[in-house]
């Protein structure tokens, strides 16, 4: 999930990553051990990735089976991503022992792994860890084709749109803003949804934009800009779209509870968004969600797959546990199909494992929309894989806000300079 993200209502909140971006959007809580007595065995600590609804019941389920061997126990952490990342630097960076397991905002993975605070995955333990998930969430626990952590919870944006205006949803960009368009003609609800307050769920957006002409912004090792031409072909689209008069006049305020309340108050006949949007929707405006139709997200050019941003978040074993052998088995307890089924039902995280996605009838009843996420996940695109991704995020939401100011190529040229000084370490900090 992502940083600063955001969703609605409170109990589908989930971190980075939505941006989540979140955006993955994990919100933690303060949870107890299974006993009442006191924990067994060994102390397993949990910091992060413990969603608001009913995470307790995972964690009980895994104390159970442990039968003594370890309990886990859910410790408290600031509710917003930012918050638990410093807490997380201020006592890895001080090798504070207390710290078992981590639940990391996907877009942490490399500069945790750079500073030496988690532990690379191998052998037997990798290939468990990744057994059956799908590869992009792999690759957002992976650093320099090294694993470091155990992918739990994933997340794409898809295409909402409203069945009653809408009969044929678009499949590229020139099609979402023609028929925006055409709806606005002829005095219907006709806006586009999508986030672009300055912070991490524009973040994402612009990743969209990039994503959909090829563009990156650093290379794979984080050593080089890659801002080129395809940026610029990037930026030119969202410029587009954040001028056409086809979204919301407060978009440069539009966070995922603004873009989610266009939706349901009936103002957006399209809304690009997260998977949580049905079921939020089925109990703030059950006559809306019963108009809503889903797709994928738009693309350039008919026919290509899209490319859309990862949310989400993983499991990493700190480097200064005690105890790596209990904490790995208390990840991969938590993170087991039945778990991922029950987290995705209760809470509204998207699981990792593609078999969920395919073959569960539980998931597939809960999640119609499962097909399309899946088609969306094998080709989705981590955020920056950097270990300066905090600064390379604040350069891209401050210096691209609001999206109607932005001059493509001026902006490309001036944030690849930002964003090469900040890979010299001459940037802004964290």
């Amino acid at each position: 999930m992502s940083r600063r993200q955001q969703s609605p209502p409170s109990r589908f909140r989930r971190g980075r990553r939505l941006a989540s971006s979140v955006g993955v959007l994990t919100l933690t809580a303060g949870l107890t051990a299974a006993c009442s007595s006191g924990p067994e065995g060994t102390v397993v600590n949990l910091y992060g990735g413990a969603s608001a609804s009913k995470f307790d019941e995972l964690i009980d389920a895994c104390n159970k089976e442990a039968a003594g061997k370890y309990t886990i126990v859910g410790n408290l952490l600031p509710s917003d991503a930012d918050g638990q990342r410093e807490q997380f630097v201020r006592r890895l960076a001080a090798k504070d022992d207390g710290l078992d397991l981590l639940g990391m905002d996907v877009t942490w993975t490399a500069e945790f792994a750079e500073a030496g605070w988690i532990r690379e995955l191998t052998g037997e333990k990798k290939d468990a860890a990744i057994d059956g998930v799908l590869q992009p969430p792999v690759d957002t626990a992976t650093w320099k084709d090294k694993l470091y952590a155990i992918p739990r919870t994933t997340n794409v944006q898809i295409l909402w749109y409203r069945k009653s205006l809408v009969p044929e949803p678009p499949e590229t960009w020139d099609q979402l803003i023609e028929q925006s368009q055409a709806l606005k003609d002829s005095g219907k609800p006709f806006q586009i949804g999508f986030t672009a307050a300055q912070y991490e769920g524009y973040v994402v957006n612009v990743n969209n934009v990039l994503n959909a002409y090829g563009g990156t912004f650093v290379n794979e090792d984080s050593t080089e800009v890659t801002l080129d031409d395809k940026a610029v072909q990037g930026l030119t689209l969202l410029k587009k779209l954040a001028t056409s008069g086809l979204v919301s006049g407060s978009l440069s305020n539009a966070q995922e509870p603004e873009v989610f309340a266009d939706l349901q108050a009936g103002r957006s006949a399209f809304s690009l968004n997260w998977p949580y949007v049905l079921s939020a929707m089925r109990e703030a405006n059950p006559e809306v969600a019963a108009d809503l139709g889903y797709t994928t997200f738009p693309t350039v050019e008919a026919g290509e797959p899209p490319k859309v941003t990862l949310g989400g978040m993983n499991y990493a074993i700190s480097s200064y546990t005690k105890h790596p052998e209990q904490t790995y088995e208390a990840a991969m307890c938590l993170r087991n199909e039945e778990h991922q089924v029950k987290a995705a039902i209760d809470a509204g995280d998207a699981p990792v494992l593609e078999s969920i996605y395919t073959s569960n009838a539980e998931f597939r009843k809960q999640y119609p929309m499962g097909d399309v996420m899946l088609e969306e996940l094998k080709n989705a695109v981590p955020r920056p894989r950097t270990p300066v991704y905090q600064n390379i995020s604040t350069l891209v939401s401050t210096n691209l806000s609001p999206p109607s100011s932005i001059d493509p190529e001026s902006s490309t040229s001036e944030l690849r300079d930002l964003i090469a000084q900040t890979l010299e370490g001459k940037g802004i900090l964290p």
